[in-house]
């Protein structure tokens, strides 16, 4: 499998858990459940890099996966003090991307596209052998003939704009392409997306504009479990003697939470 209820989620996660400087944010997982199947399905976090962006994706993609029973890996988290910890545990089909890799060479976004929309047909070919029945012109048409729902979990969605090959043109078809995957389809449960600039930076239009974005101008939900807090920090420096928090708050301070507290890059 290539993006459906693999492994991958589960290992990247369960490193970052057994990691010396590990810090707790899984209590972010009771925030964003509460959006399945609701109004509120379209999440979009936008931070700097260094944030954590990847590992908090990791983290609820390896939660929510039917791939596998991942309740060990969080049995001993803030989330299973929660009161609905393993309501929606390991009960989705998820669809995680990480949106900045790329096939070997890729020199244009039509290898790009053709590259992502290959693997996820390989993987719903793989589950639903109906599929082989018809011949399809897009994958988002694979996904409602599967008659299932999924999550999705995309992240670093906009790292492609980075490349040589994207121009204006290339920008709006892969707006569209995201567009069509997603918005207003019955298929999705909840699409939680990540990246670097607001949405607005790309898209002038109504092509993404399902999605609720946070980011640190409008944050007051997710905006403790980005970064490390002012505690956190001084935590984790007790497990270490080479670099003191003074030190640490000079490299990296100058941002804050909604309720006015001090924030640093992970």
């Amino acid at each position: 499998m290539n993006y459906l209820n693999t492994q991958t989620s589960i290992i990247l996660f369960e490193k970052a858990v057994k990691s010396k400087y590990y810090v707790d944010k899984s209590r972010m997982i009771e925030t964003v459940c509460e959006n399945i199947r609701s109004e509120g399905q379209y999440i979009c976090i936008t931070r700097p890099r260094r944030f954590g962006k990847t590992v908090n994706a990791n983290m609820l993609a390896a939660y929510l996966t039917k791939g596998a029973d991942s309740r060990a890996l969080f049995d001993h988290l803030k989330i299973a003090e929660t009161k609905d910890y393993g309501r929606h545990q390991n009960q989705y089909n998820v669809i995680h991307m990480d949106l900045s890799r790329q096939p070997d060479g890729c020199g244009s976004y039509e290898e790009y596209r053709k590259h992502v929309t290959d693997q996820l047909a390989q993987d719903l070919l793989e589950i639903y052998p109906k599929l082989r029945e018809k011949k399809y012109g897009s994958v988002y048409q694979m996904f409602l003939d599967s008659g299932d729902r999924f999550v999705f979990i995309l992240d670093e969605w906009d790292s492609v704009f980075y490349r040589s090959f994207m121009g204006k043109e290339e920008k709006d078809k892969y707006l569209l392409f995201l567009k069509g995957l997603l918005k207003d389809q019955p298929y999705v449960d909840l699409a939680y997306m990540t990246g670097v600039l607001p949405i607005a930076k790309y898209s002038s239009g109504s092509e993404l504009n399902m999605f609720d974005e946070y980011h640190f101008m409008n944050d007051n939900i997710y905006d403790r479990y980005f970064g490390f807090s002012e505690e956190e920090v001084k935590s984790l420096c007790r497990k270490q003697e080479k670099v003191s928090f003074e030190e640490i708050r000079q490299w990296y301070d100058g941002y804050y939470l909604s309720d006015g507290g001090s924030l640093l890059q992970d």
